[in-house]
């Protein structure tokens, strides 16, 4: 065996341990399998509780932020540029608030030139009950605001609370 080719004594042909080569490759090779299960979940299934349909072609970009993680979906139809925002409850949320959807619609503003304009912003408010319809940014923000001070009123709360549609039992 002294002469042999069989490739025992360095640990290749035939034997259980793998080349750092080997090793290296079956790694990648998992880790691309579970992104591609990672995208297939936030393209097909996460979407799947959103309160408004998300084209196939919307671009995806999923983030862990202080205290709580989100996924933006973002795309244009028209006019207007969407973003639908899921992520867990926030920190400073209501107790109540688990994980949610936001949706927003905006039609960027121009600066400049006989056409300037200021960009506007909406958000998509609703409940079971009733079709959502939009509200204006300023309104949310002003809303938000109240509720942070403890002075917002009960049609704001509800505005809040009906502008954050509940995203089920998903989870990254």
């Amino acid at each position: 065996m002294h002469g042999s080719n069989s490739g025992l004594a360095h640990g290749t042909a035939g034997s259980p341990q793998q080349t750092l080569g080997q090793e290296t490759y079956k790694a990648k090779a998992q880790a691309a399998e579970a992104a591609l299960a990672r995208e297939n979940f936030l393209r097909k299934e996460l979407v799947k509780s959103c309160p408004m349909k998300v084209p196939k072609n919307a671009g995806i970009n999923p983030q862990q932020k202080k205290g709580y993680k989100q996924v933006k979906y973002t795309w244009s139809r028209g006019k207007y540029r969407y973003e639908a925002r899921w992520h867990t409850r926030t920190p400073g949320a209501p107790k109540e608030q688990g994980t949610t959807w936001v949706i927003t619609r905006r039609i960027p503003g121009i600066g400049y030139g006989p056409q300037a304009r200021l960009a506007v912003k909406h958000v998509y408010v609703g409940n079971a009950q009733r079709k959502g319809h939009w509200v204006t940014w300023e309104r949310w923000q002003a809303a938000i605001s109240a509720n942070k001070n403890g002075k917002a009123t009960k049609k704001q709360k509800e505005m809040l609370e009906n502008g954050h549609w509940p995203a089920g039992d998903k989870v990254l």
